[in-house]
């Protein structure tokens, strides 16, 4: 379904299919670097007399990452090198990828190698600007400096002072010594060791505080240590002393733009290139300044400028190809002037690794990953500790499936910055693709404790958490995240050339985070909260036809399919090729009785069905929809096939060994047969209320029973029954597929059976890992499962006959009388005694009139057998229809439907839900019940039958059409409910509606036989039963296979 997660649906309360992935999505943080705008060096030259006092800025600095600060900027955690965050496909299959950008590192000039500007104008971030520091014979690391300027004369104000280092008095240094001790200072410079520089500095310094090359060269120390503010005060009263000297005017606008002043900073680079027209560095960096203003075409033109002026300046070619690689909208025109900068970078400097690294992003964006990977070697060949190519060639290897190898780039990018919280997040990201959840949340809570402002890592540890069963965790981590992101700022930096890209992503993040939150408050039953996750979604992106959509399937999800239906058409409106939204507006118009286009709509949905089957893609109606869909049989089963490929498909990426199986062979004397029972629906639910005393009533002189249980405890009765009783309980809850699969086969299972199929809650793929030698499907989905891996299907001849044999792929497994069990004479004995049941009255019926009653969920109804009511309402006129008021918005649909026949909307009367007991002894309060041929009353048929109604149905082809058949001739009284056309079920429900004494008849015959029927024993069902785990073991160890058989 290219990526869009497959909700199934439980019996009561249908589920919904999320149009984000199934599974949590991940925030995408930063993937590897983009664009960097190197710093050149340049020489220092004295010209015009021009001063701007410099600004006093304070300090925002977030979190230090080997040498190089993190910031917010654009909205995202901005490491130095910090590239975009990728915008998530809500239709894209999987989750969207963590990957981080690197940390400028400082090159061996003394230049530092800037931050990255995200694509989509994410950020430009200039963390490290180049610095230049006069040295004693006018040079800084080999790059000419011209000479130093000493004013003299110049009213000046008090000179800073050099702080934080152990003090030389300079009375006790000779000047000579002094001049040998700043040689030293520009080669501790030269080598990284700042402080030991700033030391070196103190006495030339102390001795001559207006000395315009140690001032350059202290403040240039103060930059590197991060030091803006003293950075700027020397620069300052470098420019008071000789306002003509251009580097200090770029020095302090560097200082300013780490600062975030870019304002300031923009006219500080002016002032420094009209004192030096030819000054490349300063037009490279206020360039960066310039993209952080949102000016991109002013940008570009600063970097063509320094070009134009030193067409050899690789960083600069270098730079200007990411800046162009940045603007998206521009497609393949930009890419191809990205690649040509790159391309002239290495024409100059065919060892030039950032523009390797740059060709290598360029193609990974292109999702031409493998000639990105071999790009990215490249740039580490040149330059061995090269993180950014290593964050690129993980992100590459991972999208190429080579897993080992992407974890082994992204564990250098560590250890190459221990420090960085956006590294450690990008490792965690791949821990958790690989599975090693531990690995992962120990990780993504290193980054966080590095930056605590860190929504990305919130969210994907969310993930993490979630599958880890750590559930109120995740939803913690998920809200923090949501809170984070408000707490951005909207558009900083770059995002100010364009607002709108800036807004659309922050709320695709934003929708992201509450998708996620809505996943897991639905998952808690938080169905309220849930909704307004939805709802957030859908305001935050009203143009996207996905988050109408989620939003409809939330409503679907707790029966409002008024306001779902209003969803799913803004959905179709806005996108109307679009499958699983139409799938899903024709299921809740049917499970309101909307019935004006039912005929064109399934038209449709079936067309789509077969293209999709054809295409081998999976089908938008899921094979619980298609059991109750006027579908030809084989198109079903078709259904079912695809679903079950699919999960097989998923098991089979699972990575689980073979798991092993008890030996075929007959059982030893006093060998017991194990069982296993794996389900979702042990609490309350329609499962429970049927089989709560089966699991304890095996007879362990020959069973030994295991239940697997799905979901938590709900600490209903009936979870609490079954653990109790149960020879073996497990909740496995927490525990993934491939951990449930090996923990049933180590305990030696024979025989596992399926009790969900296709309903909520289904993990099917634990079956598809083949966990037992013998397989089988019962109860909880009453059609085929289509599957290979569960090759038995447990029903009866009744359900099952031989001329519908082609319903099913599976082998059969025939139960005498019939398959669908209920344990009713123990847990409800008192419906057998009248004094216990309620009367007409309780529920404001009509003493003196026919109650003919259908308490199946709407969703079962069809235009015919209402017509046929309505035609039974006419011909019995002293007569009334009882309907469940399940879901509460098809009354309105069907009281105008009876009203279009003729019918007094009086006579069609609604009753709410109520709890189990009360609704099974009120169901004898009816005199006739109409059955729903297409999807019968199944657990309801039970219901009523226990209670004393007879009730009319008519079997058709499929398995869920034919079950309530299988309810009456269970009870030995099959020929007197069961009929074979509409014309006679219509006639039959007059005769009894009609001839009272017949019906009397009947009621009474059907009250007697509760107590001896076989539909009602409950023992001899799990006898009979226990006879068909003996044959399915017996088939197995003659090795000749799975076959339909009968007991």
């Amino acid at each position: 379904m290219s990526g869009f997660g497959v909700d199934q649906n439980q019996v009561l309360g249908l589920g919904n299919p999320l149009f984000y992935p199934a599974q949590s999505q991940h925030l995408g943080l930063v993937e590897a670097s983009n664009v960097r705008n190197q710093v050149q060096g340049v020489s220092l030259q004295p010209s015009g007399p021009f001063r701007i006092a410099a600004p006093r800025m304070s300090g925002t600095v977030a979190l230090q990452a080997n040498g190089a600060s993190e910031s917010h900027v654009g909205g995202v955690l901005a490491g130095s090198g910090v590239q975009r965050v990728v915008p998530h496909n809500p239709l894209m299959s999987g989750v969207v990828d963590v990957a981080l950008a690197s940390v400028p590192q400082q090159n061996q000039l003394g230049r530092v190698q800037q931050s990255p500007v995200a694509q989509q104008f994410d950020m430009l971030n200039t963390s490290n600007p180049g610095v230049w520091a006069m040295g004693n014979s006018g040079s800084l690391s080999g790059v000419n400096l011209g000479t130093s300027s000493h004013s003299d004369g110049i009213p000046l104000t008090s000179a800073p002072s050099i702080a934080g280092v152990g003090q030389m008095p300079a009375q006790n240094v000779l000047v000579s010594d002094a001049e040998g001790l700043l040689r030293q200072a520009h080669e501790a410079y030269r080598i990284g060791n700042y402080q030991e520089a700033l030391r070196l500095c103190q006495p030339a310094y102390t001795a001559n505080p207006d000395r315009t090359d140690v001032l350059l060269l202290v403040g240039a120390v103060y930059y590197q240590l991060k030091n803006y503010e003293q950075c700027i005060a020397f620069n300052d009263r470098c420019i008071l002393l000789d306002p003509t000297m251009a580097e200090a005017h770029a020095n302090l606008a560097n200082a300013l733009q780490q600062m975030g002043n870019y304002d300031m900073a923009i006219i500080y680079y002016q002032s420094a290139i009209r004192l030096k027209p030819g000054f490349t560095d300063a037009y490279n960096n206020m360039a960066s300044a310039l993209v952080q203003k949102g000016l991109i075409p002013q940008a570009m033109e600063c970097y063509m400028t320094a070009l134009r002026l030193d067409p050899s300046l690789v960083d600069v070619h270098n730079n200007l190809g990411d800046l162009w690689k940045a603007q998206n909208q521009l497609g393949t025109a930009g890419r191809n002037h990205a690649q040509r900068c790159y391309q002239e970078a290495l024409r100059i400097d065919r060892m030039y690794a950032p523009a390797w690294r740059g060709l290598g992003d360029l193609f990974r964006e292109m999702n031409n990953h493998s000639q990105a990977v071999i790009s990215y070697e490249q740039a580490i060949r040149i330059k061995p500790n090269y993180a950014d190519a290593y964050t690129g060639m993980g992100v590459s290897l991972k999208e190429l499936k080579r897993k080992e190898e992407a974890a082994s780039c992204f564990e250098t990018v560590v250890e190459l910055r221990p420090g960085c919280a956006l590294s450690l997040g990008n490792l965690a990201g791949m821990y958790y693709d690989q599975g090693k959840l531990p690995l992962a949340i120990q990780t993504y809570n290193q980054a966080i404790q590095l930056e605590p402002n860190f929504p990305e890592a919130f969210n994907n540890l969310g993930n993490a958490l979630r599958e880890a069963g750590r559930i109120d965790e995740a939803v913690q981590c998920y809200t923090t995240c949501i809170q984070l992101q408000y707490q951005r700022p909207q558009i900083t930096g770059p995002w100010r050339a364009n607002p709108q890209a800036a807004a659309t992503q922050q709320a695709q993040r934003l929708a992201v985070a509450y998708n996620n939150l809505g996943g897991i408050l639905k998952m808690q039953g938080r169905t309220a909260e849930a909704i307004s996750c939805y709802e957030h979604i859908a305001m935050l992106q009203p143009e996207s036809p996905e988050a109408h959509a989620n939003l409809a399937s939330a409503y679907k999800d707790v029966a409002r399919h008024d306001v779902a239906v209003t969803s799913y058409k803004r959905a179709l409106t806005l996108r109307v090729d679009f499958p699983e939204a139409f799938a899903n507006l024709v299921h809740s118009l049917q499970c309101i009785c909307d019935w004006q286009e039912r005929d064109a709509l399934f038209m449709r949905l079936e067309q789509e069905v077969r293209r999709d089957l054809a295409g081998g893609r999976l089908p938008p109606v899921q094979p619980f929809h298609a059991m109750a869909y006027p579908f030809e049989a084989s198109l079903a089963l078709e259904i079912s096939k695809k679903y079950a490929e699919h999960c097989a498909l998923t098991a089979s990426r699972l990575g689980c060994p073979q798991l092993a199986h008890p030996p075929a062979k007959p059982l030893e004397s006093g060998q017991r047969l194990r069982v296993a029972y794996v389900s979702s629906d042990f609490g309350n639910h329609p499962l429970s209320h049927l089989m709560a005393s089966v699991f304890g009533l095996h007879n362990r002189s020959k069973v030994e029973v295991f239940c697997y249980a799905l979901t938590a405890s709900d600490g209903s009765e009936w979870r609490q029954k079954i653990e109790n009783e149960a020879e073996h309980f497990l909740d496995v809850a927490s525990w993934n597929a491939v951990d449930i699969a090996g923990k049933i086969s180590a305990d030696g299972i024979h025989i596992a059976i399926n009790l969900n199929g296709y309903t909520k809650g289904a993990r099917n793929e634990i079956f598809a890992l083949h966990p037992a030698p013998v397989q089988a499907s019962y109860m909880g989905f009453p059609a085929t499962t289509g599957a290979s891996f569960l090759p038995y299907l447990i029903t009866d001849p009744i359900v099952a006959p031989k001329e519908h044999r082609h319903c099913y792929l599976e082998s059969l497994a025939l139960m005498p009388n019939c398959y669908f069990v209920n344990d009713y004479k123990r847990q409800h004995q008192d419906v057998i005694h009248e004094v216990n049941l309620p009367t007409r009255s309780d529920f404001n019926l009509p003493e003196d009139k026919i109650i003919y009653s259908c308490s199946n969920q709407l969703y079962k109804y069809d235009p015919e057998t209402f017509d046929t009511w309505c035609n039974i309402l006419h011909r019995v006129p002293n007569s009334v229809l009882w309907l469940l008021r399940f879901p509460p918005y098809g009354e309105s649909k069907i009281r105008q439907r009876a009203v279009a026949h003729g019918i007094d909307s009086a006579r069609i009367i609604f009753t709410d839900v109520v709890q189990k007991d009360l609704h099974i002894k009120r169901s004898g309060l009816a005199d006739v019940f109409l059955d729903t041929p297409l999807c019968n009353a199944h657990t309801t048929g039970c219901d009523v039958l226990w209670g004393g109604c007879p009730m009319i149905t008519l079997p058709l082809e499929r398995m869920a059409s034919r079950v309530a058949a299988s309810l009456c001739f269970a009870t030995g009284m099959g020929h007197e409910m069961v009929v074979s056309s509409h014309k006679e079920y219509e006639e039959k429900a007059v005769v009894l509606g009609l001839n009272h004494e017949k019906r009397h008849q009947l009621r009474v015959e059907l009250k007697h036989r509760r107590h001896s029927c076989p539909l009602f024993d409950t023992d001899k069902w799990v006898g009979d039963l226990e006879k068909v785990f003996e044959k399915m073991w017996a088939f197995h160890c003659d090795g000749k296979g799975p076959r339909t058989f009968s007991v």
